[in-house]
């Protein structure tokens, strides 16, 4: 069916009421968005949403960082939001903020409009010193939905979290449900659920929630797949169960990104019609990732918006009216956010693909920002641009998994082993990475293992020199048959102020060497380099980029899928350092493990090297590692 949605007015209005403002068989929707790292990601996400308020949903969500790590872009994105007549819910957290955090944040969120919220407990506490209560209180969701109601009364429409296949922390899925039904009877106003794929297990917890007495509104969590790496990541990271007829249509395309994200909509598609028609659910909760395609696709194949043609006209309809009045104050954060912006669309190449990487090869064959995953896998100028689940750097295991297993390093040789046996393949992850290593760094990890081991240069990306292989090539191919893969070597580690001084220094001498020898007017080397202070230092002139990995393909443009540039390794490096912090919260205070983590944050600096003779396959390594 296809619904023909009426102007928003741009008034707060409780999710609720819109809800009941529904005719009973009117499937609805929700949008969720982050907010990005930069601000160019930032200012482009609002000319995003701008757009994709066209396919009328009937409120959108905005993340909230963990501890409060994203509250400033959290409130900004979301008063912008709301300004733009869309009705705007606020997720917010409880623990691991400071204090005063949350009483400022909820009298900001008023002021700009935003009068529903999503209140969730967020990350578990891991160590004395890191976790920080907003009030002694708080200690799970429930008791920060009994201080708002306290607080507030009946000011804010209240939202929180469902887990149809289970909460991580709770060994009972009953008790799960239990927990449930007390965040309503505290003053739960609907539930939004953790995403699934499997149709039959949120509709058997959903009987049970509504047999338990649970009767608010409860919104299935719904991810179309944007890519197969980060879908895994995305699963694995929430548990989430996978059926093994779509685990295995995955990995049968999982090269094709094009083909992946069409099985993504598909799925999607199936999955809605199913709770729909069988399940009677008609309301859906969509995480966007900050992308707008594929769930324009989704809702189009469903039937539930109309023509582009007629979309672009309401959107022009919903900007006139917003024009001529309301949303005065928000409407100052969107200029504003747009202000900070100014030129932003207008970077170079806003089709590539800027990569800070763990070390794993990801490859896309991008045609927009659409194409690429979030996360420091994508443009920086990208709305998507960002961490994947939008919740801010972090480390991807529980404590005690991550205490088992990188032990209490108090040396440098222990966090070099650290290293060193997850390039051998001894240990399953790094702080750093979560996943294992792909094939193609096999090629170059007896030097990767030599720079941690011998210098202990810690190494957080890398990618091997490849001269022209074939597109299918399964190790190093990427984009449509035909066509030709081309990149260039480089490596992002840790390394000491002195020893950056020494790779300046010797880059430097190797410039003037080739360009008095008459080989270039440029070195063969160039660098980014920053540390957790926010210090950067770099041999590239203003503005330019390290292209590193292209395509050539037939009947196109040589598309270029791996850039890297001031603006993306700047965004790295302050979460690469932020992760530093994390990691040393595993440890008592006073612990030789954490003040020694918290010397290393304190004293390294991240340094990103390129070698730009990609027939060479071992210069890089030469230049690095030569005594």
């Amino acid at each position: 069916m296809t619904t023909t949605p009426e102007l928003r007015q741009p008034m707060a209005q409780k999710v609720t009421d819109r809800i009941s403002s529904l005719s009973p068989e009117t499937p609805y929707y929700t949008f969720e968005v982050f907010p990005p790292k930069t601000a160019p990601g930032l200012t482009n996400l609002i000319d995003r949403i701008d757009r994709m308020s066209s396919l009328n949903p009937t409120w959108m969500h905005v993340t909230w960082g963990a501890g409060g790590s994203t509250q400033e872009r959290s409130l900004e994105l979301a008063g912008a939001s709301q300004g733009m007549g869309l009705e705007t819910c606020l997720h917010l957290t409880c623990t691991n903020m400071q204090e005063g955090v949350l009483d400022r944040t909820l009298q900001r969120a008023k002021e700009l409009g935003v009068v529903n919220l999503l209140a969730l407990r967020g990350d578990p506490p891991r160590g004395e010193e890191y976790w920080t209560a907003a009030s002694d209180e708080f200690q799970h969701a429930t008791d920060l939905v009994k201080y708002v109601r306290k607080q507030y009364g009946q000011d804010f429409c209240i939202g929180v979290a469902g887990y149809p296949e289970g909460h991580a922390d709770s060994p009972d899925r009953e008790d799960d449900i239990d927990y449930l039904y007390e965040k309503q009877q505290a003053g739960a106003d609907f539930v939004v659920t953790q995403l699934f794929y499997d149709v039959d297990v949120f509709i058997n917890w959903y009987k049970k929630c509504r047999a338990r007495g649970i009767t608010i509104p409860i919104l299935p969590g719904i991810m179309p797949i944007q890519n197969y790496l980060s879908f895994r990541r995305m699963t694995n990271l929430c548990g989430t169960y996978i059926p093994p007829e779509i685990m295995s249509d995955l990995e049968r395309i999982q090269h094709d990104d094009s083909a992946v994200k069409d099985y993504g909509v598909q799925l999607s598609v199936k999955m809605i019609k199913a709770l729909y028609e069988e399940g009677g659910i008609r309301g859906f909760h969509l995480c966007t990732l900050n992308l707008e395609k594929s769930i324009t696709r989704v809702l189009e194949l469903l039937g539930w918006v109309g023509s582009s043609e007629k979309r672009t006209k309401l959107n022009l309809q919903q900007r006139s009216l917003m024009a001529n009045g309301g949303g005065q104050t928000a409407n100052k954060v969107i200029n504003s956010l747009r202000a900070s912006g100014t030129n932003a669309s207008n970077g170079p190449n806003p089709t590539v693909q800027t990569v800070s990487s763990p070390d794993l090869a990801r490859k896309d064959s991008p045609t927009s920002w659409d194409e690429f995953p979030n996360g420091r896998f994508g443009d920086a100028r990208s709305p998507a641009y960002g961490d994947m689940d939008g919740y801010g750097p972090g480390l991807k295991l529980p404590p005690a998994e991550a205490l088992k297993t990188w032990g209490t390093p108090t040396n440098l040789s222990d966090v070099s082993k650290i290293f060193s046996s997850y390039l051998r393949g001894t240990l399953a992850c790094n702080p750093w990475s979560e996943e294992p290593l792909r094939p193609e760094t096999a090629s170059i990890s007896s030097h990767l293992i030599e720079m941690n081991d011998t210098r202990h240069w810690w190494t957080v990306g890398s990618q091997p020199a490849v001269d022209g292989v074939k597109s299918s090539d399964p190790i190093h191919g990427f984009g449509p048959k035909g066509g030709y893969i081309y990149q260039k070597a480089f490596v992002e580690f840790f390394l000491t102020e002195e020893q950056l001084n020494e790779l300046e220094e010797r880059s430097k001498k190797d410039e003037e060497e080739r360009i008095k020898n008459g080989e270039a007017d440029d070195g063969l080397v160039k660098w980014f380099a920053g540390n957790g202070k926010g210090d950067y230092r770099t041999n590239m002139k203003k503005g330019d980029v390290n292209a590193v990995t292209w395509g050539v393909f037939g009947g196109k443009e040589i598309v270029t899928t791996t850039l890297i540039e001031e603006m993306s390794f700047k965004a790295w490096a302050e979460e690469a350092f932020a992760i530093w912090k994390e990691w040393s919260f595993l440890y008592p205070a006073q612990s030789p493990s954490r003040k020694f983590i918290k010397a290393i944050a304190e004293t390294r600096w991240l340094v990103s090297v390129v070698h730009h003779d990609y027939k060479d396959t071992d210069g890089l390594w030469r230049w690095l590692l030569k005594k």
